[in-house]
């Protein structure tokens, strides 16, 4: 049986490990040799990809961020499109990272071949006009939020519902028994924590000031060096203890969680931890986001639930002392913690029931056959 070619491109790194994830499922369903070639970041080229291209470092928030790596981006696109001429594959997989691969979807599409996007986009959030481009250029979207399927049906995509892979990455310890800790999550990129980090720090000073039995977890991104930490660090005295290892296990085990916005906060809600949810941007990113955004909510668990669930503290509501305040009213008050976490309990069955990777295999081999 002839072998097949499939090209995957991953753009961050949480869509590393998805697409990591899903090139083992294909060779673990397919019936017939596949070969992959690719871009993104360590976890993919320990796959196995061939003219692997490392694109997870270039990945930036922000407008001014964005408008200082086009450069790169634009190098990026050139390498990437070139490989696919030469290699030929019988299917392309775009993961996440909708600016760059959007684009790169345009090009494949122009060569006739088949392109399949996993994690979709957030047309929901805003710029709903790529659902026009995405019409054009994708032959299925594989979405990780029920809520969205209907709207690609809408406009007459073909979309499958395949989970959340979150879902096979959570492992909630049942006998777990919240201690008198509160775990920090300042985000994944280095802006993120510069900006997060010690309005956290000072919000945990606040707080341990009126509850000094609680200690603080500040756990570690996996994309981000522990050196990178020290600074803000440095002569803090708190009772506060940097988590290298099993962030899963600090996180369920605490009280509360201060989480940057993004997937950060559905690792919480599938561990069942309340959360006060953050973000702060800068003024070109905060102004082009509230005049683009569609959503009443920036946190993904308020989103999938559809109600404010879990506060959120955004912008100049970011403050170290509105922190201390809901931080303090949520863990005086055991009647809103319970009440939070039976909202959470809701979120697990709204993801699906596990095998997203499986799943997304599945629907991408239809295409092989």
């Amino acid at each position: 049986m002839p072998e097949k070619k499939i090209y995957v491109i991953v753009g961050e790194a949480s869509g590393d490990s998805h697409g990591a994830r899903l090139i083992e499922a294909l060779k673990l369903f397919s019936k017939q040799p596949l070969v992959f070639y690719g871009s993104g970041g360590d976890k993919i080229k320990a796959a196995g990809v061939g003219d692997f291209f490392d694109l997870a470092h270039f990945h930036v928030t922000g407008i001014t961020q964005a408008i200082r790596k086009i450069p790169q981006y634009q190098n990026a696109a050139k390498i990437i499109l070139t490989s696919i001429q030469k290699r030929k594959p019988d299917l392309v997989v775009l993961i996440d990272n909708p600016g760059f691969n959007l684009y790169l979807a345009k090009k494949i599409n122009e060569w006739q071949i088949p392109v399949i996007y996993y994690i979709s986009p957030q047309i929901w959030a805003w710029k709903k006009n790529r659902v026009f481009k995405i019409r054009q250029t994708v032959r299925k979207m594989l979405v990780v939020f029920e809520f969205e399927k209907s709207i690609y049906e809408e406009y007459g995509v073909p979309v499958a519902f395949v989970g959340h892979p979150l879902k096979d990455s959570i492992r909630k310890n049942e006998s777990c028994v919240p201690q008198r800790q509160i775990s920090l999550l300042p985000g994944s990129r280095k802006n993120e924590v510069s900006v997060l980090l010690p309005i956290m720090l000072d919000a945990a000073k606040k707080i341990h000031t009126q509850f000094p039995e609680l200690t603080f977890k500040l756990i570690k991104s996996p994309t981000l060096p522990v050196d990178y930490y020290a600074p803000y660090l440095k002569g803090r005295k708190l009772p506060l203890e940097l988590i290298e290892s099993d962030p899963q296990e600090t996180i369920q085990a605490s009280l509360l969680a201060l989480v940057c916005s993004g997937t950060a906060t559905l690792e919480c809600a599938l561990l069942g931890t309340p959360m006060i949810i953050t973000n702060r941007a800068g003024i070109i990113t905060y102004l082009a986001a509230r005049a683009l955004l569609r959503v009443p909510y920036l946190g993904l668990p308020n989103l999938v639930l559809g109600h404010m669930a879990m506060p959120e503290l955004l912008q100049y509501d970011a403050t170290a002392d509105k922190f201390a305040a809901k931080a303090i009213e949520i863990i005086t008050q055991p009647l809103l913690q319970e009440k939070m976490k039976k909202d959470l309990s809701e979120i697990s069955d709204k993801l699906g029931h596990g095998g997203a990777a499986e799943n997304a295999a599945r629907e991408i081999l239809e295409f092989l056959v």
